[in-house]
C-alpha cells in the first residue's frame, strides 16, 4: 500500500461510522479490520490488552489533507482489544469476518469497504494488501 500523509490520532480512540452507532449499542460488532499494519507502538496501533473508547465520527476527517475526524459527544463505549492479527487479505477465511460490520462479510467487500473509507484505489488495497484485524469485548 502506497503511504500517505499520517494523522496522529488518539491511540486510545477506535472511529466508527455513524451508520454502526446501534450495532455498537447492541454490542453486534467485536471485529474491526483496519488498512496495513496497526501493531502496538507502530502508527494507530493498538495493543492487545488496551481499553479503548469506541467513538462515533459525527464529520469524516481524512489523512491526506490532514483533517481528523470530529466525533460525536453522545457516543462513548468501552472496549477491550482482546487480539490483533495481521494478515494479506487473501489469507482470511470465512470464520475472519464474524463479529464485524454486516457490510463486511468477505474479502471482496473488505476491499471495497476500505477502499470508500480510506480513499484506496484498487493498486493499493487489494488481495495482496496487509490488513489488520482487530478483536475485543465490551466493558
Amino acid at each position: 500500500m502506497k503511504k500517505k500523509s499520517r494523522l496522529n490520532l488518539n491511540p486510545n480512540e477506535m472511529a466508527f461510522r455513524k451508520i454502526y452507532w446501534p450495532l455498537l449499542q447492541q454490542k453486534k460488532i467485536f471485529t474491526v479490520f483496519r488498512p496495513d499494519s496497526r501493531m502496538c507502538g507502530e502508527h494507530k496501533g493498538y495493543c492487545e490488552g488496551q481499553k479503548v473508547q469506541a467513538r462515533i465520527i459525527d464529520k469524516v476527517g481524512t489523512d491526506w489533507a490532514g483533517i481528523p475526524p470530529k466525533f460525536s459527544g453522545k457516543f462513548f463505549k468501552n472496549i477491550i482489544i482482546k487480539k490483533i492479527e495481521i494478515r494479506k487479505i487473501k489469507q482470511l477465511v470465512r470464520r475472519d469476518f464474524k463479529g464485524s460490520t454486516p457490510d463486511i462479510y468477505n474479502k471482496n467487500l473488505l476491499i471495497y469497504h476500505l477502499g470508500v473509507v480510506y480513499n484506496l484505489s484498487p493498486e493499493e488495497i487489494n488481495l495482496e494488501s496487509l490488513v489488520t484485524k482487530i478483536s475485543f469485548v465490551y466493558l
